[in-house]
């Protein structure tokens, strides 16, 4: 359903989003960025390189140890991999952000 142009929020004030920044839009309204989740999946990433590393400690095994370190370097690593390939999808909503944000100003 579509707003008429004499209405409030209607056409003329509608920007035009391209098919990539509705999908976002849908993606990011649907998803849970609460900071507990957040915490929680770093806490597993981590928890078991960490405590393998421990017990590498305690022992005195510098192989389990050093296993440890790989394995939190390769996390490290993924996380990077990842932040930079979500980077797109922060352009493309700085995009929707730009588009909305006169219609914003406008109601103020």
């Amino acid at each position: 359903m579509e707003a008429r142009a004499g209405e409030p929020g209607g056409g003329e004030n509608r920007p035009d989003f391209t098919s990539e920044e509705i999908r976002l839009i849908r993606l990011w309204s649907l998803s849970d960025v609460s900071a507990g989740r957040q915490v929680s999946a770093q806490v597993a990433y981590f928890a078991t390189p960490a405590v393998f590393g421990v017990y590498g400690l305690a022992t005195g095994s510098l192989v389990i140890t050093g296993v440890a370190f790989i394995c939190m370097l390769l996390l490290l690593a993924w996380g990077f991999v990842s932040t930079w390939r979500d980077h797109s999808n922060f352009v493309m909503m700085q995009s929707i952000c730009r588009k909305l944000l006169p219609t914003v100003d406008e109601r103020q």
